[in-house]
């Protein structure tokens, strides 16, 4: 729970005083957006609205935002937004969001997303494996991983059968032999193969199989933090047939790590083409998919492959329209899915894209755009990322698409006329407003 004094102006009175003080002498009002949260707070300043007369010349500890650290402590465990704004002459106000499952809070556009259906996931997050018939790759050799993990890890204590069929268990379905050899040999540590070889794969961490935050990774929310990056990523198809483009799967299982927070997983569920057992590598700084690495945990032990598979090409999954791309709509091809329109020469009718099939997100600002009724009759579109002068539009003709499960906000636009939008949209969704707590301080 937060800590009422946050609702106290003077509490407030150091940062909004910095606030002040910070004016450039050609500017008559200064105004922050930004979250706190334990052990961290950020945002941005503008002076006028105008970011370019930021930039003053001033120590650190000397900068407004620096007076916010002695306010993260006092949020109870949870992130808040938050604006401030004053006035030369000492007049200011603090107005508070309290984090809200409706919404979700970004560092350059405040009140960054509106979830409009509870607990969705942006689509390629949503899609369930196919199993298909493949078969068990030849070289997967338990009795070679059992020696080899015996070898390197002589003093290993092996895991539980009782574990191992608790995951089985969970996942629906037996994991291959080699894995299973592997934690029958060792529940725990870290593999070094021999001879040292930097340039080829050179072992792992074994996870264990409770470790419940290593394979935390692999859910949806986990892996896009927010509704814009989950919405905006596309899942090339492997060339090869192999791998299923999938954002995540629940049919990859954890078996290590490389110590920079990098997975190697199993594939349960793999392509028409793979194999039942394949090794692939799940990058910690990617939002979605996976790299294809070996074709079983005995090939990656005993192969040590150099380098990881290539990501197969994008193509038209997502397509950029606007003069710096100098693409236009034509570009657009029935497999696309996301769509990014920005200013052209002419505005961008997007009626020509009526009753697309695949195309679930849209990213455009309402001038740029020809009608904006029309994106409701993009049958699959989910995720509309606009400006507040286009969801303006939007809600007063009654036509925000019914398909969307969220919505985002770009651009700094008045703070009134945001959180009228964000809670316009939800009240169309028969959602709670959001809660705006108002904290005048006197300077």
């Amino acid at each position: 729970m937060i800590d009422a004094t946050l609702f106290q102006a003077d509490v407030w009175r150091p940062f909004v005083t910095a606030l002040r003080d910070s004016m450039p002498l050609e500017a008559a009002e200064a105004e922050f957006r930004g979250t706190l949260a334990p052990d961290t707070f950020g945002g941005s300043i503008t002076y006028d609205g105008d970011h370019r007369l930021a930039g003053l010349d001033l120590e650190p500890g000397e900068q407004p935002t620096d007076k916010l650290r002695a306010l993260a402590g006092l949020t109870g465990g949870q992130a808040v937004a938050v604006r401030g704004v004053t006035t030369r002459s000492g007049a200011a106000v603090v107005s508070i969001v309290p984090s809200a499952p409706q919404v979700s809070f970004g560092m350059r556009d405040l009140l960054e997303n509106v979830h409009l259906v509870a607990g969705a996931h942006p689509e390629p997050y949503r899609r369930e494996p196919i199993r298909y018939d493949v078969a068990v790759p030849a070289e997967a050799d338990a009795a070679t991983v059992t020696a080899l993990v015996r070898q390197l890890l002589p003093d290993a204590r092996p895991a539980d059968p009782s574990e191992l069929a608790t995951a089985e268990a969970d996942l629906g379905v037996a994991l291959p032999d080699d894995v299973r050899a592997l934690y029958l040999a060792a529940a725990e540590g870290t593999l070094v193969l021999q001879p040292a070889d930097q340039e080829r794969f050179y072992g792992l961490r074994i996870v264990p199989l409770a470790d419940a935050a290593a394979r935390a990774y692999l859910e949806p929310q986990a892996r896009y933090l927010s509704w814009t990056y989950g919405a905006t990523e596309v899942v090339a198809p492997d060339p090869y047939g192999r791998m299923q483009p999938l954002a995540a799967s629940p049919a990859w299982f954890v078996v290590g790590d490389d110590g920079g927070g990098n997975l190697y997983v199993v594939d349960l569920a793999p392509g028409p083409r793979g194999t039942f057992g394949q090794v692939l590598f799940v990058d910690h700084e990617t939002s979605a998919g996976a790299r294809w690495l070996a074709s079983s945990l005995t090939a990656l032990l005993t192969e040590r492959p150099a380098t990881l598979a290539e990501l197969g090409p994008e193509g038209g999954l997502l397509v950029r329209v606007g003069s710096r791309s100098g693409r236009t709509l034509a570009d657009v091809q029935p497999e696309t899915e996301v769509l990014y329109v920005s200013a052209a020469t002419v505005p961008a009718d997007l009626s020509a894209l009526s009753g697309h099939r695949r195309l679930r997100t849209v990213i455009t600002e309402s001038a740029v755009v020809a009608d904006l009724s029309a994106v409701t009759e993009l049958p699959a579109l989910e995720y509309l990322q606009l400006d507040v002068a286009g969801w303006r539009q939007l809600l007063r003709a009654g036509q925000v698409p019914s398909t969307l499960l969220a919505a985002g906000l770009r651009g700094r636009a008045g703070w009134t006329d945001t959180v009228e939008v964000v809670n316009g949209l939800l009240a169309a969704r028969n959602q709670d407003p959001v809660q705006v707590i108002d904290v005048a301080v006197q300077l």
